[in-house]
């Protein structure tokens, strides 16, 4: 294979691996079993500017060097505006709040010619002015890296600590005021990978433990106790491709899980263990850079202990692509479907589905714009005939102003809104923030 195919099989690999930390960062979706995730982007536009026109329009993050590393710190303060932060419907008197977010961060990164190791630690502080029981204190330690063997032979893997929590609304929560829910999450991920000619295989074992605090809810408010919800859940993967073009893979990969919980039945008298299984067939694209895509479907499984239970099985599907039509403009459209454990007494698990896309736009180098649309299924299995949907339609759009690349200022706006086929659980909710933050 050519130089160029021989990095562009590694930067899909540490594309692959950002995105499996910065999804267990957010603590908000669990990964899709088989999702590749999406694409990095690639910078392969000619440049024909001469160095100092670069260097003037240039205002990415430098960072410090630091031997053969490169640390990257930032702060972030944001004041923010929530209209219901709650997530309750409009009839039960949503509360409003102001709010401040501290986000602090290091990041450590290697700068080797091969191999590869990065660290990081990270905060995000909330405090409402108007609901106290809301304030949360999240942060995430953790590092991921690559043992380059051969050309096109590798081992890696990661490992990290999360303290993150739910917010009200989101799938897993009750509607109406209560104090946040706060859970630890331990990850670790080892996997091998070998490409040969054409031929290339991967096989991966990852491993999250989540630990939950008690938020003082329990049967009489319709879900498990925290206590209860304390698990570990172990995937095991392999993945076989073929390059049958230049830029065009094809594969297929087969994904087993288990779930194991702390206590393997509930306060409601169900066991939660599980184990599952998932199997698709993809296609990977990358025409010059400018447009990579990643696309896949096949079947989904996940076989529950307690008789009660139903199996929840259906299509599995995804899809990831990075597209560059121009020189500022980048947009990433994706489809994601994962099988999730449920909070709620008597539901075993719900199957979510999303579709959404990205988009930033730099107006000028300094200026730039970012979007996001989203919509998302949340189709919870019950022991019951009635089975819980939920749907989530996301927007929101920002701006960023660097006056210079050490400091960032701009607005953000999100709006959510859910639909509930279960009376009182509709809502909607307006969010906006004013971002302030400095970096190296």
């Amino acid at each position: 294979m050519s130089g160029r195919s021989d990095a562009r099989t590694q930067r899909w690999l540490a594309g692959g691996l950002l995105t499996l930390f910065v999804l267990i960062d957010s603590g908000a979706h669990a990964q899709t079993p088989g999702s590749p995730g999406p694409p990095p982007p690639r910078q392969e536009r000619p440049d024909t500017r001469p160095p100092a026109a670069r260097a003037a329009e240039n205002y990415d993050a430098v960072g410090i060097r630091l031997g053969s590393f490169r640390l990257f710190p930032l702060l972030e303060l944001d004041e923010g505006y929530n209209d219901n932060v709650f997530a309750v419907p409009a009839a039960s008197g949503p509360t409003a709040s102001f709010a401040q977010f501290i986000k602090p961060a290091l990041e450590l990164r290697s700068t080797w010619a091969s191999h590869m190791l990065n660290l990081y630690a990270r905060g995000n502080f909330g405090f409402y002015t108007a609901a106290p029981a809301q304030n949360f204190q999240d942060f995430a330690v953790g590092g991921d890296g690559r043992l380059d063997i051969q050309r096109n032979w590798n081992t890696y893997g990661g490992l990290s600590f999360n303290r993150a929590h739910e917010d009200p609304g989101a799938p897993n929560t009750v509607s109406g005021v209560s104090g946040v829910t706060v859970y630890n999450q331990l990850s670790g991920n080892i996997g091998y990978y070998q490409k040969i000619s054409r031929l290339s295989g991967r096989a991966e074992f990852r491993a999250d433990n989540f630990s939950y605090y008690n938020n003082g809810l329990g049967l009489a408010n319709g879900v498990v106790p925290n206590n209860d919800r304390d698990r570990t859940e172990l995937r095991e993967s392999l993945r076989g491709g073929y390059e049958f073009l230049d830029g065009y893979e094809i594969w297929t990969r087969g994904t087993l899980n288990q779930r194991l919980y702390i206590n393997p039945v509930d306060a409601a008298g169900f066991a939660r263990n599980s184990s599952g299984w998932d199997l698709v067939g993809g296609i990977s694209i990358d025409v010059g850079g400018l447009t990579t895509a990643e696309l896949f479907a096949g079947y989904l499984q996940q076989n529950y202990v307690d008789s009660r239970f139903k199996t929840l099985q259906g299509v599995q599907f995804g899809a990831a692509a990075y597209w560059n039509p121009l020189k500022a403009l980048v947009v990433k459209p994706y489809v994601r479907r994962t099988v999730n454990e449920a909070a709620y007494i008597g539901d075993s698990g719900y199957l979510g589905t999303s579709f959404g896309f990205n988009v930033n736009y730099d107006v000028r180098p300094n200026i730039k714009l970012n979007g996001l649309g989203d919509y998302s299924i949340a189709d919870y299995q019950s022991f019951s005939s009635s089975n819980r949907l939920d749907q989530y339609f996301t927007v929101s759009a920002g701006v960023m102003y660097l006056p210079v690349p050490e400091f960032f200022v701009g607005p953000q706006y999100q709006y959510v809104n859910r639909n509930s086929n279960q009376p009182g659980l509709n809502y909607g909710q307006n969010v906006i923030l004013l971002r302030l933050g400095a970096r190296l």
